[in-house]
């Protein structure tokens, strides 16, 4: 039990924070003031790899976790698909009032996946990791 808890921090740990070669992106502010931002790099119609980051509680960071995990792999119509109760199926029980995290989680991957289809962040690099 303990092993499982400590191997998913450490999944969580690789996937949060930006991706310097992200060719997706989007910032999504949620009803409930949470924000969640994600990059995606899509090569050959398929995610693969994924980040975030969110200021919002545990149970969204949980969801935009597994969101992201679920993500790679995924084809861009596949990845356009998924909802927040796809979302909410892989989480772990979370109280009714948390159920937004995931379809916020959810809609954020949506988003980024717009953007790289839309082809607005080809190239695009985070600022603190320029020189």
């Amino acid at each position: 039990m303990f092993d499982d808890v400590m191997k998913a921090l450490e999944e969580r740990a690789k996937r949060f924070g930006p991706m310097r070669d992200a060719n997706g992106y989007a910032k999504v502010h949620g009803e409930c003031g949470d924000t969640v931002e994600v990059w995606l790099r899509i090569d050959g119609g398929k995610i693969r790899k994924s980040s975030f980051l969110t200021d919002g509680c545990g149970y969204s960071k949980h969801c935009c976790s597994t969101a992201i995990c679920m993500s790679e792999g995924m084809t861009v119509p596949q990845a356009e698909a998924m909802s927040g109760a796809d979302v909410l199926a892989k989480c772990d029980p979370l109280p009714e009032d948390h159920y937004h995290c995931a379809d916020l989680a959810a809609e954020t991957v949506h988003a980024a996946v717009e953007s790289f289809s839309s082809g607005k962040v080809k190239g695009w690099r985070p600022k603190f990791f320029s020189r």
